[in-house]
């Protein structure tokens, strides 16, 4: 489970520590493959940043789509797709963000064994009990906080999940 540095004090001041957690992350990713290459891994969570953003793409190297998985970048961002076709997990001054990643390790998604467990779909759960239905943040996440008032919501972003599939 991760959550990044969040983008106080700007994006391009805050992108450092995104950068340092991405290359973190790639260092114990890899060397838990290295001692065991069968292992499947996730990593998932609140990055601050998007799919297309350099801590996700150059520093942990995850690849954007399957075709994309080599040696060099053995990483999965299953959110990818889903953020090209335009889906956000969160709202902030009116800019939709997909801030919440999942990545697997290549053997998740390459691996067409129908004894192991492989990745069916990931995506953002949205329903209408979780949506803001009025005011200035009409269509938001209904968080459950704004400022020091509860709202009776749940959080600042649509929660992100992911379904594996296995035959018995």
């Amino acid at each position: 489970m991760n959550h990044w540095p969040s983008r106080r004090g700007g994006e391009a001041a805050s992108l450092p520590k995104r950068n340092a957690a991405a290359t973190l992350l790639k260092q114990q990713m890899d060397s838990i493959r290295t001692a065991d290459p069968e292992t499947k891994l996730f990593a998932m969570g609140d990055f601050n940043d998007d799919p297309v953003s350099a801590s996700l793409k150059n520093y942990l190297k995850a690849a954007g789509s399957e075709k994309d998985l080599s040696d060099e970048k053995p990483y999965l961002n299953l959110m990818y797709p889903l953020y090209k076709k335009g889906v956000a997990s969160l709202a902030y001054q009116d800019a939709p963000n997909l801030f919440d990643q999942i990545i697997v390790s290549k053997n998740l998604v390459l691996d067409k064994n129908p004894k192991s467990y492989s990745v069916y779909k990931a995506e953002v759960f949205a329903p209408p009990y979780l949506v803001n239905k009025e005011g200035n943040y009409k269509g938001y996440p209904f968080r459950s906080w704004n400022g020091d008032q509860f709202t009776g919501g749940y959080s600042d972003h649509f929660p992100a999940f992911v379904i594996l599939q296995k035959e018995p």
